[in-house]
């Protein structure tokens, strides 16, 4: 019998991942393509589009070669990508400037215009979401204010999802749900456009994606998109969602009351939703899950993975330089000496804000911080201190969660952090909770190349395809004494973090420019 196969894109923040799977979850070839943001000013995060979408062609044509598949057996493909990076497109999809990260902070007085003309609480009501500059609707207004000439020559204002479906050959613009929901201008309860946002906030509503669900075939790969990446030509190509919520699907969490906790570049704490669930003090938003017709809460932190990258490129040069030496990973290098430092890294607490605060705080002027440093202090203390400061805001999002009633159990954990078992066991000790791992931590590509196999029609229900192709390979059970100490700490984490806020420190720093 012949071998079938699906393919999953991650496009993500700083590299994109092509994977194939056969039809049991199984990885038969990957590649990874690195690409990386500028930062134009402070607070400012950009990418090149047009670089993105090369380096996505390079990714799978590679990651075909290594699988040794044939184009022809494989039958669809998904993807999962960035969401809230924003690039205005000409009807080529062709980009007109530089793509706005969603860790851009650009657009803080947007925000206020937003919060003057709808108010928080209806912004809230209507989207799902806390007014925050993360969104996209802030930059389409910042464009529109900053640079009117792109504003006018803009076809779309296109997502990666949309921009690079249309590369591939869609006959349109097309946005998954969940993906849609994080531009900040979806009715989280229709999953359409708002036209009361449209309307008080002058987006010109033709400038926007069609919406579509996740799971939905939008076109099949042209002769083009096929020379330049490999795929056969005529292949489905099927919607997929935010990288975020196909890591959702691609860990399993598609049914009430199961959670999973992504960290990767960002932090995202994802819970499945039979119904839309509001936060009534705006903390954790409620977005659209990739699986179609459902929700999601979700508590995003803007810099988790990233803030761990810091130490590795500006402190960790002579881990660096070992690792070259040996052919190793430095993160290898440097997990190996976080070990030897003890739980709650020596009195040292770090507020991971490198990129402002996400869930539950939303506070675009928060900025990495350490304290409780002496003399004594190494530069291990301060990486075990940036694990730690990351997970700590993880638990925030989850006590935020069972706060509205989510009942959690069991944490599944996913994304490039489980490559470590130290940051697993850190994860069960501070959570204390049982921490369950992938057998592939790629829960985004998985999750996209499940929602192409599902609507291609390879399975014919996202239970059937998750049941087969998501595997589990291991569970860490929480510490009790770390857990105690960590429990201290994390009290006084965000004991620093309040005070620090309601002494406008952030802030009052953010307005120096330093």
């Amino acid at each position: 019998m012949e071998q079938r196969y699906v393919s999953g894109i991650d496009v993500g923040t700083t590299g994109v991942k092509a994977m194939i799977f056969d039809l049991n979850g199984q990885e038969v070839g990957s590649a990874y393509r690195e690409y990386g943001c500028v930062f134009p000013q402070s607070g400012w995060v950009e990418q090149d589009g047009d670089f993105l979408w090369k380096e996505t062609c390079a990714a799978i044509s590679e990651a075909i070669a290594k699988s040794g598949v044939q184009p022809k057996a494989i039958e669809a493909v998904g993807l999962s990508t960035q969401r809230c990076t924003l690039a205005p497109v000409d009807q080529n999809g062709d980009v007109l400037r530089m793509s706005i990260s969603w860790q851009d902070r650009r657009s803080v007085k947007e925000c206020d215009t937003i919060r003057r003309v709808v108010g928080d609480e209806r912004y809230y009501e209507i989207t799902g979401l806390p007014l925050d500059a993360t969104w996209s609707l802030s930059k389409i207004m910042w464009i529109r204010d900053n640079e009117p000439e792109v504003f006018q020559k803009t076809y779309k204002f296109a997502l990666d999802q949309e921009r690079i479906l249309f590369k591939l050959g869609a006959d349109d613009f097309y946005e998954d749900a969940s993906n849609g929901s994080l531009q900040g201008l979806m009715d989280i309860e229709t999953f359409e456009w708002s036209d009361e946002l449209i309307d008080k906030l002058q987006i010109p509503k033709e400038k926007l994606p069609k919406l579509v669900r996740s799971a939905q075939q939008v076109g099949t790969i042209s002769a083009e998109a096929s020379k330049l990446c490999g795929f056969a030509e005529g292949m489905p190509i099927v919607t997929g969602g935010g990288d975020q919520q196909c890591a959702g699907v691609g860990s399993g969490v598609i049914k009430p009351n199961s959670v999973e906790v992504t960290l990767g570049t960002a932090g995202v704490t994802l819970a499945f939703l039979d119904s839309p669930q509001r936060d009534a003090q705006r903390r954790i938003p409620c977005s659209a899950h990739a699986v179609p017709g459902k929700w999601e809460s979700e508590g995003l932190q803007l810099a988790a993975g990233s803030s761990y990258k810091w130490y590795r490129n500006f402190i960790a040069d002579m881990e660096i330089k070992a690792a070259a030496d040996l052919g190793v990973d430095p993160y290898d290098i440097i997990n190996l000496k976080i070990a030897k430092v003890p739980a709650g890294s020596r009195g040292v607490v770090c507020l991971p804000f490198f990129a402002g605060a996400g869930a539950p705080n939303w506070d675009p002027y928060a900025r990495g911080t350490f304290i409780g440093l002496n003399l004594s202090h190494d530069k291990s203390v301060l990486a075990r201190a940036i694990i730690e400061g990351v997970t700590f805001e993880t638990r925030e999002v989850l006590e935020a969660m069972e706060g509205l009633g989510i009942e959690i159990e069991e944490v599944i954990i996913t994304g490039g952090a489980t490559k470590s078992d130290l940051w697993n066991q850190i994860q069960a000790d501070i959570y204390g909770k049982p921490c369950r791992k992938l057998l592939n931590e790629q829960a985004t590509c998985l999750g996209a190349a499940i929602l192409g196999a599902v609507g291609a029609g390879v399975y014919a229900t996202l239970e059937s395809a998750v049941e087969r192709m998501v595997q589990f390979s291991g569970r860490y059970m929480p510490d009790e004494k770390n857990h105690q100490l960590y429990s201290r700490i994390f009290g006084i984490y965000k004991r620093a973090y309040k005070a620090l806020k309601q002494e406008s420190v952030y802030q009052d720093l953010v307005e120096l420019g330093i």
